[in-house]
């Protein structure tokens, strides 16, 4: 359990630079490993052997230790073995660079691998996707204690392996001169996916995680304006994931709800910087919608009493009242709801409304009597009991400490 832990730190910590966090197999495909240079190779050369490529670097690991493999482009990796539950596989963390590349870099590239001419706008645009680590010290240090942790060798270092040799490959008759590989697109689309995908499961990490492989896509802009072109993607990235949550079964009231604060929040954003900050906001606050609302996992009749109690907790309820509505028998509506829920109707409502008096007791100066009132509760008292049952505290004593931090 604490392996994985590790493996979910490491992933994280990539995902913040833009860097890659993959895992293959010694017995991968070839198509399996193109995604270690998101098929750049393939792009350039003829039936490129990516699994070939990959064995060799495999080859060069130590059991115990970890190599900064650097290879005939210049693109660097972490590579290491994993072990218990990964054994018999290698992480790869990259491709990243330490250094912008210039236009000089390009051309001695195109030189250095005898590419013809055509090859320089893809060469340009992959190597200005990849990231780049600045500060080389801290990168090592960092990845060096954790990686020593998991591979349970404190003594290990990180070995620079450099790979002069250039690959022996035929070069396509013609590479696309197009500023956006379609191999790109691609990646970039695939990227979106899993973000997607992410966010309709309420995985705020791994959403997290692809965000950041997503945006390290560079696209044309599609207008002028700088700061009109970034709010007008972050709009469409929203839009994303919007649906992505519709599609976890959370109810529209609350994703436009959301949506339109985010929107608010986009438009008066004064410059590039903090339209990017939204982003990672954007993503936690739509995979928490899912996590809190999302009734995918549910019948049809228990998530239809779900959001009626969420949005009419103010109104007289019970278990009757909700089965009479719905038109199903009592003690089925119950049996099935305490099987699907974990609790019962009567326990739902309850929360419901004390978790929407939550708001009134930080945010009003309300009596105790109003906001049982406003929430639902017929009798104060009963509120009172209610929310010390479900927080351990009355109601007064958590406005107080409230107001005391």
């Amino acid at each position: 359990m604490v392996l994985m832990d590790v493996r979910d730190v490491m992933r994280d910590i990539l995902g913040s630079l833009r860097v890659q966090f993959l895992l293959l197999d010694r017995s991968c495909s070839s198509h399996e490993a193109s995604a270690l240079d998101f098929q750049f190779r393939g792009q350039l050369y003829e039936d490129f052997d990516y699994a070939a490529f990959a064995a060799s670097v495999m080859e060069l690991v130590p059991d115990k230790n970890v190599i900064d493999y650097r290879d005939d482009f210049g693109l660097h990796y972490l590579v290491f073995h994993g072990r218990d539950t990964e054994a018999g596989s290698v992480f790869f963390f990259g491709p990243y660079l330490y250094r912008a590349y210039t236009e000089e870099d390009f051309a001695e590239l195109l030189q250095r691998h005898a590419l013809s001419d055509s090859a320089i706008e893809a060469i340009r645009w992959y190597f200005k996707r990849i990231p780049v680590v600045f500060d080389l010290i801290s990168w090592r240090h960092l990845f060096s204690t954790i990686i020593s942790r998991y591979l349970a060798n404190p003594g290990m270092e990180i070995r620079l392996v450099r790979h002069d040799r250039i690959e022996m490959a035929k070069e396509k008759p013609s590479v696309s001169l197009s500023s956006i590989p379609y191999t790109s697109i691609e990646a970039r689309y695939e990227a979106e996916t899993k973000m997607l995908d992410a966010i309709r499961r309420g995985d705020i990490s791994e959403a997290t995680y692809y965000q950041n492989m997503f945006m390290g896509y560079q696209l044309d802009q599609r207008v002028d304006d700088p700061i009109r072109n970034a709010k007008d993607m972050v709009i469409a990235a929203s839009a994303a994931m919007r649906k992505a949550v519709q599609q976890a079964e959370v109810h529209p009231l609350y994703i436009d709800s959301l949506s339109g604060q985010l929107l608010r929040e986009i438009e008066e954003a004064e410059n590039e910087a903090q339209i990017r900050a939204l982003v990672p906001r954007m993503i936690r606050h739509y995979c928490l919608l899912v996590q809190t609302y999302s009734r995918e996992r549910f019948s049809r009749v228990v998530r239809d009493v779900l959001n009626f109690v969420d949005f009419h907790y103010m109104e007289p309820l019970s278990l009757e009242s909700l089965s009479n509505k719905y038109t199903v028998n009592k003690n089925y509506l119950s049996t099935r709801f305490h099987k699907e829920v974990g609790m019962t109707v009567t326990d739902y409502i309850n929360l419901t409304r004390v978790r929407r008096s939550l708001k009134l007791l930080s945010g009003t100066t309300l009596s105790m009597p109003e906001i049982a009132e406003r929430c639902g509760f017929s009798d104060a008292n009963y509120y009172t009991r209610t929310f010390r049952k479900i927080h351990g505290t009355t109601p007064t004593e958590y406005r107080k400490s409230l107001q005391r931090t």
